[in-house]
């Protein structure tokens, strides 16, 4: 992934129904300097993905068309050969969501609400990354 202190901003997708998770994980990105899309259903994003070639995705389990998991299965499948990171942001936290978001193919499973510290920790790494 291109430095951001090269002038190349990482493109970022942000998956989430609820306005205000997208729009703080919409608003924390573009602080850290990321081009973001955002989508509210998994048809958008499906779409959206295959124009805009996000490097970083954030994801939320819980979409009204379909869920996150077959959402990351898709994406993986779409955006190949490009391999972009998928982070869930979800309300499902019991072991076994880890284990289907593992199985998904999704990177890092971050839960609702408390995942502030840990996604600006993640991002700014992320976004950094060679």
């Amino acid at each position: 992934m291109p430095r951001l202190s090269e002038g190349v901003s990482a493109r970022v997708l942000v998956v989430e129904d609820h306005a205000d998770t997208a729009d703080f994980l919409s608003r924390y990105a573009r602080l850290v300097g990321c081009n973001v899309r955002t989508a509210s259903t998994a048809a958008q994003a499906l779409e959206t993905s295959l124009e805009f070639r996000p490097q970083i995705v954030f994801l939320d389990i819980g979409l009204p068309d379909m869920d996150g998991w077959e959402l990351a299965k898709r994406l993986r499948r779409d955006l190949a050969p490009t391999d972009p990171v998928l982070i869930a942001i979800t309300a499902y936290r019991s072991e076994e969501d880890r284990m289907r978001s593992l199985e998904a193919g999704i990177d890092y499973h971050l839960n609702k609400p408390a995942f502030r510290q840990e996604l600006m920790r993640l991002l700014l790494q992320l976004a950094w990354k060679n």
